[in-house]
């Protein structure tokens, strides 16, 4: 009786589907984790805007930009540093490390974004490193993530809305969001 055994022909049919598979296994993890990176920055937007309007409902006025000089001492979320009222802290990191998923950096500033000669609040999400101004780009939002983080917050169009992003209300070029925070 003669024994058979696979043919090169069949181990290389197996092998392929199995590449196949696995490829589709990795792009869905991929994209979960694309996914995980918005909810999570987006998630992090709100704390941030949370902190901020409850510093300014307590204190009544907006807290101190020290933005990217803050460090744990002139962090105005967790440090009262003399503000009456002061009831904090709001969040519970410092602002200074407040990094989002890509690379880059959060910090809140004021602007008149929309032109009505009055400051307004937000939340800028920067593509430098956290505790940098170098302009390295280095934490670049690719532009369906600033999609996605915008319909989850707002419109879900970078130039409409609370969330803006490339060139938008400010200099940031695409791959940074600024966010007004309406309190």
């Amino acid at each position: 009786m003669k024994q058979r055994g696979f043919t090169i022909i069949e181990l290389l049919v197996v092998i392929a589907i199995i590449g196949i598979l696995a490829s589709v296994v990795l792009s869905s993890l991929n994209a979960a984790r694309d996914k995980a990176k918005v909810s999570q920055t987006a998630s992090q937007v709100k704390e941030l805007r949370t902190a901020l309007m409850m510093f300014v409902i307590d204190t009544g006025r907006a807290p101190t930009d020290c933005g990217l000089t803050c460090t744990t001492a002139s962090d105005p979320f967790n440090n009262a540093m003399g503000v009456p009222s002061w009831s904090g802290p709001y969040l519970p990191t410092d602002l200074s490390i407040f990094a989002h998923q890509w690379g880059g950096h959060m910090t809140i500033g004021f602007s008149d974004l929309d032109g009505d000669s009055v400051e307004d609040l937000y939340v800028f999400i920067d593509d430098d490193r956290p505790q940098t101004n170098s302009n390295d780009n280095q934490g670049t939002i690719p532009l369906e993530s600033m999609i996605a983080i915008d319909a989850i917050l707002d419109d879900g169009d970078i130039s409409t809305g609370e969330v803006r992003g490339g060139g938008e209300w400010t200099t940031a070029p695409v791959g940074e969001l600024v966010i007004r925070v309406t309190p």
